[in-house]
């Protein structure tokens, strides 16, 4: 069943306390994978990780920050140490702010903006990637954002980190091609998750921001689900995506969406 074609395999998911990595993370351990979760909050991932355990999967919670380079070490070696080998990397952990024009954002909030959403995924990746390469396989997943590639007023520090999140996989896509192992990169859409709670929080009073879009698009119910995303993700870092590598799939895509519906029902 297709349920079940993750078997035995090792996941670390990152940002896995809530939203679309604790889906994600869901959705793995349904397809039979062992989980490492990890996210800044130590109860929300501590919470999501007995969770699953209640459901029956193998998974532990390694909280803290993955823009701290000790938390990532931590994080493989916990993979390693307790199923001696890492098979899929899901980086998904992400920050929205600083949410401010460029002239007004604070230089620490913006370098860590950078530090979280591409240098930890770079961490991480430089730490599993030996592992995978040795195993001869190994599936990395990117969650990336339409912001890699449409500016966002305000959102200086996210836009440059995703767009150069999607360039880093291009780049490590040649490099790894042949190993067996992929790296591909999912653009989920619009969901309804915390990120998007936090950018209508935003007081836009005496600002050129504007983020009413973000408010109509939650009022008229077009946020998705995160679990919409999951099987996407599931799809991406299992056998249906095998000679899949450097590529970029969006949750918009109707045919690709109806094909991974299709082959994981």
């Amino acid at each position: 069943m297709a349920k079940k074609k993750l078997q035995g395999q090792v996941a670390i998911v990152t940002g896995s306390g809530r939203g679309i990595g604790a889906a994600v993370a869901e959705r793995l351990a349904a397809a039979g994978a062992k989980l490492i979760l990890t996210a800044r909050s130590e109860e929300e991932v501590e919470n999501a990780a007995a969770s699953l355990r209640r459901q029956g999967a193998q998974a532990l919670a390694v909280p803290g920050d993955v823009s701290d380079p000790a938390t990532v070490e931590e994080i493989v070696e916990t993979a390693l140490e307790e199923f001696d080998r890492v098979d899929i990397l899901v980086n998904n952990a992400a920050v929205i702010w600083p949410l401010e024009e460029t002239v007004y954002a604070d230089p620490d909030e913006w370098a860590y903006n950078i530090t979280t959403n591409l240098i930890a995924p770079f961490t991480l990746v430089r730490n599993v990637l030996p592992v995978m390469v040795d195993q001869h396989y190994g599936r990395i997943l990117n969650v990336s954002s339409d912001a890699a590639f449409t500016p966002l007023f305000g959102a200086s520090a996210y836009c440059a980190a995703k767009a150069g999140l999607d360039m880093f996989a291009r780049v490590l896509a040649l490099e790894i091609a042949g190993s067996g192992v992929s790296i591909n990169t999912l653009y989920p859409g619009h969901v309804d998750t915390a990120m998007q709670e936090d950018i209508r929080s935003v007081d836009t009073t005496d600002t050129r921001l504007d983020t009413s879009w973000f408010h109509a698009a939650h009022a008229r119910g077009e946020l998705v689900a995160p679990a919409s995303v999951a099987d996407l993700a599931c799809w991406l870092v299992g056998p249906w995506s095998r000679n899949r590598n450097g590529e970029f799939f969006n949750a918009v895509d109707a045919a690709w969406v109806e094909q991974v519906r299709r082959e994981l029902a």
